[in-house]
């Protein structure tokens, strides 16, 4: 999908989305972020060395993430069972997989390693988080979704990372705004569950 088309489904699926949450969850709506700051988009840019998707700038652009603990806790927004992340958050988990990764690798061979990964198309499998891989969710038990920005023709695939296993799945979703499109038909097909306190759940 092109750029403006990923920018234009996006923008519609967040339309979507907000509509069903203040009308069904609105304390999850409550628990979302402001708007990340151009600042902020701008350290991500730096951070992976390259622009963001546009329709992950669109989403960043809506929310910066999102709250969380006892006082705002809206559950899951991103099935199965994600919570959105805001770009401090995304940049600082990005950082701690990496160190995880320097680690756990042979310090002759990382460089080399990373390299040759890195450099293979997006979706590709990988047990190590690599520099081009971008957080934008958490599980809050050792899982990521992340966005892939290798090239390719997948490139901007959202893809999870799991801390026993790594990138070991092929992509859920072909970007963010396929993500994004397929939360708002799940929402508006009553597959998610709003629970007493008003956070989502997906059964």
């Amino acid at each position: 999908m092109a750029g403006t088309d990923r920018a234009t489904v996006a923008a519609a699926a967040i339309g979507r989305i907000d509509t069903w949450l203040q009308q069904h969850a609105p304390q999850a709506r409550a628990a979302l972020r402001p708007p990340a700051s151009e600042a902020d988009l701008v350290a991500a840019q730096e951070a992976v060395s390259q622009p963001l998707p546009p329709d992950l700038r669109a989403w960043w652009s809506y929310a910066d993430g999102a709250h969380s603990g006892l006082q705002a806790d809206g559950g899951w927004l991103i099935p199965p069972g994600f919570v959105p992340y805001s770009i401090a958050e995304a940049l600082e988990s990005r950082r701690l997989w990496m160190d995880v990764a320097r680690k756990v690798a042979p310090l002759d061979q990382w460089d080399d390693f990373v390299n040759s990964e890195n450099n293979r198309p997006a979706g590709t499998v990988c047990e190590t988080w690599l520099p081009a891989w971008l957080p934008v969710a958490t599980n809050h038990g050792g899982g990521n979704l992340f966005v892939d920005l290798r090239g390719g023709p997948k490139n901007g695939c959202v893809m999870e990372f799991y801390r026993d296993t790594g990138a070991l799945a092929q992509p859920p979703w072909a970007d963010v705004a396929d993500m994004l499109d397929d939360i708002a038909e799940r929402l508006e097909e009553d597959e998610a569950e709003v629970d007493d306190l008003g956070r989502v759940d997906w059964p």
